[in-house]
């Protein structure tokens, strides 16, 4: 299945030239990688400890069984009701293996959510809040035991009164949402957003800004199916402003919000891109101190370098060139591994935005992440030049050629990944296509067989992959077959271009 997406995405590249955005790359084979380094960087799911100074249970207080927690929520005394729902939620604040699903068999969960209609004492309904976020932070089951026991539309009353009450209402409808696409749907259902946007304003205190926005990301979060836009879209003018606060926590939520907004059609990107202040705002985030921020606003951004020729040229415009090519020297892997997919978007587009691209000195970064260790960003940047090897204008390619790109691009044909190997064939069939057209072929399949590439191809034809194989024989059969008693001959042959006798080869297109 991962060759036939990967086939399928090649038969869709087109020359940049054209205008048309087929070439760029969506999330595919990226998306599960860069799913699982999200749930790592932001929690899909949050419960709520008890602070160290927290109050702990009056000496010779008798500790209560979960059976006895049950029968006090359902007193008709109110003190008793309220130190139920406390010792409820201390059991299932527990930093290490709350019991929740002990609680939950013992029938926790319906009393709970009585009780978050008794206005008459802000406390219950705290302790009772606080216990349902921690019981939705556990397993898929516990979640949906809260959802179908109703908890979500009495969650969203408390949490349009805003408060301490209202911020835990907001941790639990988040700890709901992300469970999943269908329990997003259910918050979102219930009108959990419109209660929310009052809390998205600078002016929140931070604790409660900071739970408003994380619950909005998993608000606009998971896929099969992606959230309906129009249900989260009204949020979009506040989380442009919240780009500009000080706070880091706030800022990386925000910006992991716009991530899955625009990890997908066109239309979604342009809604996003188009809201007042947010894509320079986006921008400037690339720059920021810390990775936690940077990197799901790259992820931003090279999400909209997805979209059209026009969503690609406003991100160029807005000056995101100079932050990517800072990236893509950062050091830091998963960074530069993103940088690298952005770039590979640009390099897709039009003449114009390949050009501007190259005007940064973009292709002597991509040269060094091609060398980097990690086959990951390889790969990637490897897709940037295979991009431009394909739509490219002559002197783009010439260009290319002069920055030095053929050794470490072709040291990939011995890569053990062999989508790696594929799409450097690909870049390949592309150059040599190109060359075709202005009768460079000699000089480069001699430059080829002088940096070992040639002997790499040969070795391929005994690859496993069978697409490896096939677009193998397809260059070996086409340029090289003809070509033995050409090769064999010295470069100096060829006075004009002297391709393969000098540190900067003068081959032109």
């Amino acid at each position: 299945m991962a060759e036939t997406n990967h086939n399928s995405r090649l038969l869709s590249y087109k020359n940049a030239g054209q205008g048309t955005t087929d070439l760029r790359r969506k999330r595919a084979e990226l998306s599960v990688a860069l799913r699982k380094q999200a749930r790592d960087e932001q929690l899909l799911k949050r419960r709520a400890l008890s602070p160290e100074t927290e109050d702990v249970p009056d000496e010779g207080e008798k500790q209560m069984s979960p059976a006895e927690i049950v029968q006090g929520l359902k007193s008709q005394d109110l003190s008793v009701k309220t130190a139920s729902a406390r010792a409820a939620r201390r059991m299932l604040s527990k930093e290490q293996n709350p019991p929740i699903s002990i609680m939950v068999n013992a029938g926790i969960i319906k009393p709970l959510i009585d009780v978050l209609d008794r206005d008459d004492c802000s406390d219950l309904q705290f302790e009772a809040a606080w216990a349902l976020t921690n019981i939705a932070s556990g397993t898929h089951d516990h979640t949906m035991a809260v959802i179908d026991a109703g908890a979500i539309p009495p969650l969203v009353s408390l949490l349009g009164r805003g408060g301490t009450v209202g911020e835990q209402s907001a941790w639990a409808l988040g700890n709901i949402a992300g469970d999943g696409a269908a329990p997003r749907d259910a918050v979102l259902a219930h009108a959990a957003l419109p209660a929310l946007l009052p809390l998205l304003r600078p002016r929140t205190p931070p604790a409660q800004l900071r739970t408003a926005v994380w619950t909005y990301s998993n608000l606009c979060r998971n896929k099969n199916p992606l959230v309906k836009f129009e249900l989260v879209s009204p949020a979009l003018i506040y989380i442009s402003d919240l780009l500009e606060v000080s706070d880091q926590d706030i800022l990386a939520d925000a910006c992991w919000a716009m991530s899955y907004l625009t990890d997908g059609p066109n239309d979604r990107i342009e809604g996003v891109q188009t809201t007042v202040g947010m894509l320079p705002r986006l921008i400037a985030l690339l720059g920021h101190k810390s990775p936690t921020v940077r990197t799901p606003a790259l992820r931003t951004i090279g999400n909209m370098l997805t979209g059209s020729d026009e969503q690609t040229d406003r991100c160029l415009e807005a000056g995101c060139l100079d932050h990517i090519v800072t990236l893509l020297r950062c050091g830091k892997p998963s960074l530069m591994k993103e940088a690298a997919w952005a770039v590979s978007n640009i390099l897709a587009g039009t003449t114009s935005q390949i050009q501007q691209a190259i005007d940064k000195g973009i292709l002597i970064h991509l040269l060094e992440v091609l060398s980097f260790q990690d086959i990951k960003c390889q790969k990637e940047a490897a897709w940037a030049i295979t991009n431009l090897c394909l739509g490219g204008t002559p002197m783009q390619l010439d260009a290319l050629l002069a920055a030095g790109f053929l050794q470490p691009y072709c040291n990939l044909l011995a890569s053990p990944d062999h989508r790696a190997i594929t799409v450097v064939l690909d870049g390949l069939t592309n150059l040599l296509q190109a060359a075709a057209k202005f009768g460079q072929v000699e000089p480069l399949c001699i430059k080829l067989e002088e940096i070992g590439a040639l002997d790499q191809l040969e070795a391929l034809q005994q690859h496993e992959n069978d697409s490896v194989y096939k677009k193998t024989l397809h260059i070996l059969d086409t340029y090289f077959a003809e070509q033995d008693d050409v090769v064999a001959m010295p470069a100096e042959t060829n006075n004009e271009y002297q391709f393969g006798t000098s540190e900067t080869p003068n081959m032109n297109f």
